[in-house]
């Protein structure tokens, strides 16, 4: 009478092990797919995918999920929430869905609930950047700024390449008015990410504070951001640190294949050094970019007084510096 028992027991489990077997493997197919089209930008495919994925697997988590995900891609926020709450009801354990909730609440104008959803992505897994992030995100739209602060350090302790946390903590120190702080966030940023506008304007919030280690230049249509070019203290040598920016500005006026790149120098009180290191750029470029030579692109002038230069209405003296822009002529 027991060895029936025991086989019986035995199938029991064994069809309960295809069982978990068949749903992890669903799981992952869900996933793959759904990270895919997402990655891809693909949302419309991803969309019609799981529209029908989640009507043929209605108890899904993840295709729940991944359907509310396209859905807020698509920007229909309303339509999503049901679908982002109904996965975290199926696997309530899971950050990421929490965090996802998080956002669509936020994008329906629910902070309260926006704030509550990150929390609990948290509580679940406390190393959740985005969730750190996103709760700055929604401290800082409230004006609670030492929280938004708090939120934006714990998700650069995590990250420290977070370029928007990176980019909102310096916004919160220049509106605490914490200048020094400010100052070396805005540096950080522009070490990472020196490049497209939040970078532009990054340098100019920069300048501002009196510092020159970045700064923009006007090349035609574009406009560049730059490490400051520097040079050996009392000559005429540029820095190690310099000639990645003169390579792009190379670079950028080549392909334009047109214009005449003014370089200015000033520095305070010495002509002729001035004079030397404008001609320290010249030669630099037309060796790097023998075209400019050729087609006599390049066009030098010195002086023995500050640059003067105004930086969000605020006007700044720089007693050693270089300016460059482009001319039709």
């Amino acid at each position: 009478m027991i060895k029936p028992k025991i086989t019986i027991l035995a199938s029991i489990f064994l069809f309960s092990g295809c069982v978990a077997v068949q749903d992890f493997g669903t799981s992952l197919k869900y996933n793959v797919q759904g990270e895919y089209y997402l990655q891809e930008k693909k949302f419309q495919h991803g969309l019609d995918t799981f529209e029908n994925v989640v009507s043929a697997d209605p108890y899904s988590s993840g295709a729940n999920y991944y359907y509310g995900r396209f859905l807020l891609a698509q920007e229909k926020t309303a339509k999503a929430m049901p679908y982002l709450e109904k996965a975290v009801g199926l696997d309530p354990q899971n950050s990421k869905y929490h965090f996802w909730l998080g956002v669509a609440f936020g994008e329906n104008g629910q902070n309260e609930k926006e704030r509550k959803s990150y929390n609990q992505a948290l509580r679940f897994d406390p190393k959740n950047d985005q969730a750190l992030t996103y709760l700055g995100h929604n401290h800082l739209r409230s004006k609670d700024y030492q929280e938004a602060l708090d939120y934006y350090q714990r998700a650069l302790a995590i990250d420290q390449n977070n370029p928007q946390a990176l980019y909102n903590r310096a916004k919160i120190l220049r509106t605490l008015k914490r200048k020094p702080e400010e100052e070396l966030a805005w540096q950080q940023y522009l070490d990472i990410y020196p490049s497209g506008s939040f970078a532009r304007r990054a340098a100019d919030y920069l300048n501002t504070s009196g510092n020159h280690s970045y700064r923009n230049y006007q090349l035609g249509m574009r406009i560049v951001t730059l490490g400051e070019i520097r040079f050996s203290p009392f000559t005429a040598e540029l820095t190690r640190q310099s000639k990645p920016s003169l390579d792009l500005v190379g670079a950028t006026v080549s392909n334009m294949n047109k214009g005449i790149l003014n370089v200015i120098v000033y520095q305070l009180n010495n002509h002729e050094l001035a004079k030397t290191r404008a001609i320290s750029i010249r030669d630099y470029l037309t060796e790097k970019f023998p075209e400019f030579r050729e087609n006599r692109q390049i066009r030098l002038s010195w002086f023995n007084v500050p640059e003067k230069r105004t930086v969000l209405n605020q006007t700044v003296r720089l007693n050693e510096s270089v300016q460059m822009f482009l001319t039709d002529f």
